[in-house]
């Protein structure tokens, strides 16, 4: 009971003292707490919510969002009233994934995939322009769908795409298209918003997204999701064939081992796993 009873006069004192705790933090690692909070809150937080997050003084938080706005770690929405992560952010989070040891160990995990469905297998995360290649492991066939690293793809048309889009609320979605739009790229790609809902439902429901010729004709992709520790959307993984080597009827087959990297993948990302 005395040991609560002092914790509870010690974090008192610190609601108490906002601006001794803000000299307690040195100046430089500020700003990488403001990133660190927008992030761990999936962005769109105002000012407020930010300063108050971190028990900085808003004046301070205010200096802080224009300095990473300026430099495009942070951009505005809705007219400038919250923030969420911007570009270089977003590369950032890409680089990370793409260090050596991360690497490694999901490359491994991609390779194994590869071979148990002897198709192309590959990762990727949503950014603004799209959906991002951050890794891939090749099938030996001379003929396979090919994306280097690092290549965008739409939002509307594939398996890892529509799979985000599904994740988030009908208002986001529809703001998104507004900008992105519904190009056609086959006879099979959705162009309407409303049949885009309807289809992202069915994500919704069954766990998956499959890509049959919207994007590509002639080729499929399934996508099955990844999350990080705090069940949230991480990483997409996607096999994508062609659709004489995999028929739509055949997609329900690849399901057990897609899910089973893709729980490999969530293990690996722990924050205890490097331990």
């Amino acid at each position: 009971m005395l040991l609560l009873y002092s914790t509870e006069i010690v974090i008192n004192q610190i609601h108490l003292m906002p601006d001794l705790m803000e000299t307690e933090i040195p100046s430089n690692l500020k700003p990488l707490m403001v990133l660190e909070f927008v992030a761990d809150h999936d962005g769109d937080l105002t000012l407020t919510e930010i300063a108050d997050g971190l028990g900085l003084p808003k004046p301070t938080v205010h200096r802080l969002l224009h300095l990473l706005e300026r430099h495009d770690f942070l951009r505005q929405l809705d007219g400038g009233r919250s923030y969420t992560l911007g570009e270089r952010s977003q590369i950032f989070a890409v680089n990370v994934l793409g260090s050596r040891r991360a690497q490694t160990s999901r490359k491994q995990i991609l390779l194994w995939l590869r071979d148990q469905l002897n198709e192309t297998c590959t990762l990727v995360i949503p950014s603004d322009e799209g959906m991002r290649y951050v890794d891939r492991a090749e099938v030996d066939s001379p003929l396979r769908i090919s994306f280097p690293v690092g290549s965008i793809v739409p939002f509307h048309c594939t398996a890892s795409g529509k799979l985000y889009l599904s994740t988030l609320s009908k208002d986001e979605v529809r703001h998104l298209i507004e900008v992105a739009g519904l190009t056609q790229f086959s006879v099979e790609t959705i162009t309407s918003i409303d049949a885009l809902e309807e289809e992202l439902e069915v994500i919704r429901g069954q766990g998956f997204a499959i890509d049959h010729q919207e994007f590509l004709a002639g080729t499929i992709a399934v996508g099955v999701p990844v999350f990080d520790f705090k069940r949230r959307l991480s990483l997409i993984l996607t096999v994508q064939a062609p659709v004489f080597r995999l028929p739509l009827d055949a997609v329900e087959h690849c399901l057990p081992v897609l899910r089973d990297a893709a729980n490999r993948l969530e293990l690996m990302m722990q924050p205890d796993a490097a331990s």
